[in-house]
């Protein structure tokens, strides 16, 4: 959404923000949460900061982040109160457990999670209470979809709420879930295209199974900032999910019933509650190839599987490790042929009790530069 704001605009159509993160942000400061054990400026205003922006916007305007599926009864009577006075409509987009499942199994890996897939699955069904509830109680807040739109919707008639439902894996056309999306907010899609190359990439299961190990070497040494911008999104996004031939996650035959249950019983409660509806809610149940094998699971890859995405992801590694110094090891060439260093330089040999002056000077002209760049910026 942030990559089409400029194209939304032109439409007559906010996607309030002033950073990247803005939306994310947001979410944690309406549900009055840190990041990383960390509030601070980031966090400290910013609902209200986008609440503004929308509020000064002659138009519809657009807020939206997945962490607001997490917001309670009070979090929501908040949001309504700064948002008194317009037109609120509730928009979710939704696809089948079958795909959300291994998503959110990986994610809560890239998360620094620790569960194995297989006890990962154990705990959605509640069947092991040996195995901590933690990830698996996330999953159910964010997928229970009639109690999230129950609690988001509590005084907003069902027309203002709008499921938006994301085709099969195997539906013709890429951009029918944006299309949809796109003609629920009011806007036609012809006139913003979806980008269909922008995707958010998936780890293979031994790659995931891989990183799952590597986060209990880790998890008491690294902290959260460190691991977002290291692991998260370098080493899992950049490095692993890039390696070609990756087995996709999926679930396995065994859990195919549960699962196809669980999501006729969601259908059935959204459908009772008259929704609008954007797509069908059939696509919400997941549909079986009766003849397809019971795919590998992650629990399974094997060390000779792992011991060469190591290697490769290793490799990767050093390589970036190498492109990072021979960028520094510029910055500072050029920074030492600079007028005032080579200036500083001669002082020195010619007049060495003048160097100590030189070296200030040039220390006062950084700080003077580091200066007027905050004020550009």
């Amino acid at each position: 959404m942030s990559g089409k704001r400029r194209e939304l605009r032109d439409l007559g159509v906010l996607y309030p923000e002033s950073n990247g993160q803005a939306h994310f942000l947001a979410a944690q400061d309406l549900r009055r949460l840190d990041y990383y054990g960390v509030s601070g400026p980031k966090i400290a205003g910013a609902w209200g900061s986008v609440v503004g922006m929308v509020r000064q916007w002659d138009g519809p305007s657009i807020i939206s982040h997945e962490m607001f599926s997490l917001a309670d009864a009070d979090t929501v009577r908040r949001a309504m109160r700064d948002l008194e006075g317009l037109e609120v409509h509730i928009v979710m987009t939704a696809r089948d457990l079958a795909r959300q499942i291994p998503a959110h199994w990986q994610e809560d890996i890239k998360n620094r999670g620790l569960l194995t897939y297989s006890d990962y699955l154990h705990s959605l069904k509640r069947i092991d209470d040996r195995v901590n509830p933690f990830f698996a109680n996330i999953f159910w807040d964010y997928q229970s979809l009639p109690h999230v739109l129950r609690t988001w919707t509590a005084d907003i008639p069902p027309e203002r709420v709008h499921i938006v439902t994301a085709p099969p894996r195997d539906a013709a056309g890429k951009d029918t879930l944006w299309t949809r999306f796109a003609r629920t907010i009011g806007i036609d899609p012809e006139q913003c295209p979806a980008d269909v190359t922008s995707r958010n990439p998936s780890m293979g299961l031994v790659e995931t199974n891989l990183l799952r190990r590597l986060n209990a070497k880790i998890i008491d040494e690294m902290d959260g900032p460190s691991y977002h911008n290291m692991i998260k999104h370098y080493l899992a996004v950049d490095v692993l999910a890039a390696r070609d031939g990756s087995e996709p996650l999926q679930l396995s035959a065994e859990d195919r019933e549960w699962v196809t249950q669980q999501a006729k019983e969601i259908v059935q409660e959204l459908r009772e509650a008259e929704y609008d509806v954007v797509g069908d809610l059939e696509e919400l149940i997941p549909t079986w190839d009766p003849a397809q094998p019971s795919p590998r699971q992650p629990d399974n890859a094997s060390d000779a599987e792992m011991l060469e995405a190591s290697l490769d992801a290793l490799a990767n590694v050093l390589f970036r490790m190498d492109e990072m110094r021979n960028e520094l090891q510029t910055v500072q060439e050029r920074e030492n042929a600079s007028p005032l260093r080579l200036a500083a330089k001669w002082a020195a040999r010619k007049y060495p009790r003048l160097a100590d002056k030189a070296r200030d000077g040039l220390s006062a002209v950084g700080r003077a530069r580091g200066r007027l760049a905050a004020r550009r910026r």
